[in-house]
């Protein structure tokens, strides 16, 4: 299959994509709702007198209802439509952002950041939907890779913000302006998202049975499942590198807290430019080339980390591999996005689900792994390259055995 294939139902003529940039937060919410109250969590643990660990609590509670927030919304939205899933998640996510920033107490909060996730769940699996609605081909590839390259913005901006938001105030603030942010956007939706997805194109059932029928659908399909797999298990190393990058630069290397921000937007910059760089040379190169070449550069980057730590090479030396290395993971990510987008266009809501809630739950699994592998740069280097040199085989050889499986036995002479 090419980049210009078209999988499911036609195109309606005269439905439009709605503006880019506030599509691109509501898909991108998750960053700005993790990353910017980070700094503050010892203020937040103070001031409603609980542990450190419960503190970090909240922020798992928002991934794990923002990972099982995709696979709920995804296939309901390919039933009832798009548009008002993204009004109402907006709307729960400026409540929820508000309860939030009110939270006498831990438990309250943690309530409150499970319905956050929850809500952010539905604008961002239903905003991927709204791509696969309108657009097919190329043009689809290149506007996902314009939504990744802004998404990554967030994980640049948040920690910043909320670090200059602790500057002025307590860690409430970073909620305040979530929600903010929240009514932005809601306005936005409200006035400028059409609805994408007419009735005649729309599933039947909308129960729990009919959700898990379309995700079972999808999952029949060999290379839509072998492109979630690939997703999966290359996440799990990306995940490994932000739960122990901060470590091991400050506390291996001896980073100051300043200079660790300029090795993370180091190299999220590098991310951001290899999303712009897939969005434009799309069409030219496949997608499945595009992928190919981001996982094997990957592994073979995610091997010096490792090689690096083993060695006891200087930090710069490990900052220079990983900066290829999530530079990578920006040509992994968009291209098993647009790859699953193409091959589950029919029910694009549940394919959506399926590759962000997935990939996002299975993916997480990196952060607990490398704390128990004692956080320290070999660890991140050997989870980083086992889950990107997987992806690198199963990308490279997965789609030959599939061919020789489909083509059956070769005949006896």
């Amino acid at each position: 299959m090419t980049a210009t294939d078209v999988v499911g139902p036609p195109r309606t003529g005269g439905r439009q994509l709605a503006p880019i940039v506030p599509l691109a937060v509501v898909v991108g919410i998750s960053p700005l709702a993790t990353d910017m109250y980070i700094p503050g969590l010892p203020e937040l643990a103070a001031d409603l007198g609980t542990s450190a660990a419960v503190a970090q609590l909240t922020l798992t509670a928002f991934l794990v209802a923002y990972a099982v927030g995709q696979l709920l919304v995804g296939p309901l939205s390919d039933a009832v439509g798009r548009r008002r899933l993204v009004v109402v998640g907006t709307a729960a996510f400026v409540v929820a952002s508000v309860a939030c920033a009110l939270s006498p107490t831990a438990p309250v909060l943690l309530v409150a950041r499970l319905v956050q996730g929850l809500a952010g769940a539905a604008g961002t699996v239903a905003g991927r939907a709204m791509v696969t609605d309108v657009l097919s081909g190329v043009r689809r590839a290149r506007v996902i890779a314009s939504l990744a390259a802004i998404n990554a913005v967030g994980p640049v901006v948040a920690p910043l913000v909320g670090g200059a938001l602790l500057g002025v105030g307590t860690w409430r603030l970073s909620f305040w302006l979530l929600a903010v942010v929240g009514v932005v956007l809601l306005v936005a939706v409200v006035t400028s998202f059409p609805e994408t997805l007419p009735p005649e194109r729309r599933s039947d059932g909308v129960g729990l049975r009919a959700s898990t029928h379309r995700m079972a659908e999808l999952l029949r399909i060999p290379r839509f499942t072998l492109y979630l797999v690939t997703s999966c298990i290359a996440t799990v190393g990306f995940f490994a590198y932000i739960a122990t990058s901060s470590f091991v630069f400050q506390t291996w290397y001896g980073y100051s807290e300043t200079l660790y921000t300029v090795v993370f937007a180091t190299n999220a910059s590098c991310m951001i430019a290899s999303t712009l760089l897939f969005g434009r040379i799309v069409g030219r190169v496949s997608e499945d080339r595009l992928l190919a070449v981001g996982l094997v550069v990957g592994a073979a980057a995610s091997a010096g980390v490792l090689t690096g730590a083993l060695l006891h090479a200087p930090g710069w030396v490990v900052w220079a591999c990983l900066a290829v290395v999530t530079g990578a993971q920006g040509l992994v990510i968009t291209g098993t996005t647009t790859r699953t987008q193409a091959l589950g266009s029919a029910t694009p809501g549940t394919a959506a689900a399926l590759s962000g809630g997935l990939a996002f739950g299975i993916g997480g699994l990196g952060t607990p792994l490398a704390g128990l592998l004692g956080g320290t740069p070999t660890a991140m280097g050997a989870i980083m390259l086992v889950g990107l040199g997987t992806g690198a085989v199963l990308q490279v050889a997965g789609p030959r055995l599939l061919s020789r499986s489909a083509a059956g036995p070769t005949p006896r002479r």
